[in-house]
């Protein structure tokens, strides 16, 4: 069974820069999953500000915030995070973001995949 996988690509110079969307939705998802729902939307209302107004550095500020827990879960979301920050260029952002936010509202009680 072929599954389709969300991501994505640019390549600069000899270097193919890649951003798997699905992985950073899913790990969002984990790292939020025991929070309370009126949390969650709050802190979804939030970043969806920052991307309506391109904010990168508000973004990162309030979803690093979030994520500043001893929580295992959390600490996926951290590497994750850590290891496509330095590929995300600036046009990738809103993917970036989009991913990141729709793995919290995946987590809202009644909702899910």
């Amino acid at each position: 069974m072929s599954e389709n996988i969300y991501y994505w690509q640019k390549v600069v110079g000899n270097k193919s820069l890649t951003l798997e969307l699905q992985k950073l939705k899913e790990v969002a998802s984990r790292g939020f999953q025991g929070e309370s729902d009126n949390y969650k939307q709050k802190l979804v209302y939030n970043l969806l500000e920052t991307v309506r107004n391109n904010d990168q550095k508000e973004f990162f500020y309030i979803l690093l915030k979030a994520a500043n827990k001893p929580n295992e879960n959390f600490k996926e979301l951290w590497q994750t995070l850590q290891e496509n920050y330095d590929v995300m260029p600036e046009e990738a952002f809103i993917n970036f973001a989009y991913s990141l936010i729709l793995g919290i509202m995946s987590t809202y009680s009644g909702g899910g995949e």
